[in-house]
């Protein structure tokens, strides 16, 4: 859909084009299109590239009235990524840093008044925390750092303090079982744990 509401890449003198409101007339029509067939008790996410990062591109007062038209036909949470139009998905200059896409999802959650979803370097349970509780975005997504940790959400749980004698209480019971039985151990030895992988040497 993006490839639609660019200028950069949207060249069309039909009303699929030109204007902001043209190149959005294609994407909000599949977003009527599923809302219509999508059951009404389930939200409907709509992941866009809040910026192109590219001058003369899509910018984010672009995606603030985008996401206005989306909420008006029913859609409940912007995914608020960015760039890749041109060139690998990390070609455009867009600083990077932790949470480097937080921004983006805070201001069209604030001035487009819908939920939003945010991604971009959120790596740390307690970074993932920090942005909901200030308000920054109502869901965080963690794809590559689940790819990095499987058990990433069992891991946030532990960091925020599971209960004595439930600390794997959540973990599927084939390992549960058993990393439960081994905690006492672990904190009788002395000394730092070895790193197995270190972000350094990933």
């Amino acid at each position: 859909m993006h490839s639609f509401l660019s200028p950069i890449s949207n060249k069309r003198d039909d009303k699929y084009g030109g204007e902001r409101a043209g190149r959005m007339r294609f994407p909000l029509e599949i977003a009527e299109t599923v809302r219509a067939a999508w059951p009404a008790e389930k939200p409907l996410f709509v992941r866009i590239s809040s910026v192109d990062g590219l001058d003369g591109g899509w910018t984010i007062e672009d995606s603030v009235a985008f996401a206005r038209e989306l909420r008006a036909r029913g859609v409940d949470v912007i995914d608020c990524s960015s760039g890749g139009l041109t060139g690998s998905a990390t070609a455009a200059r867009i600083p990077r840093g932790y949470g480097f896409q937080l921004p983006f999802a805070a201001r069209i959650c604030s001035e487009a008044e819908i939920a939003t979803m945010a991604v971009g370097l959120i790596v740390h349970p307690q970074q993932a925390e920090d942005a909901l509780s200030e308000g920054a975005a109502d869901l965080i997504a963690i794809g590559r750092e689940a790819l990095f940790d499987p058990n990433w959400p069992l891991h946030a749980e532990m960091a925020f303090g599971a209960r004595e004698g439930e600390i794997y209480a959540s973990w599927p019971k084939q390992a549960g079982w058993w990393l439960e039985r081994r905690e006492p151990g672990l904190r009788k030895l002395e000394g730092p744990p070895l790193p197995f992988r270190t972000r350094a040497n990933a």
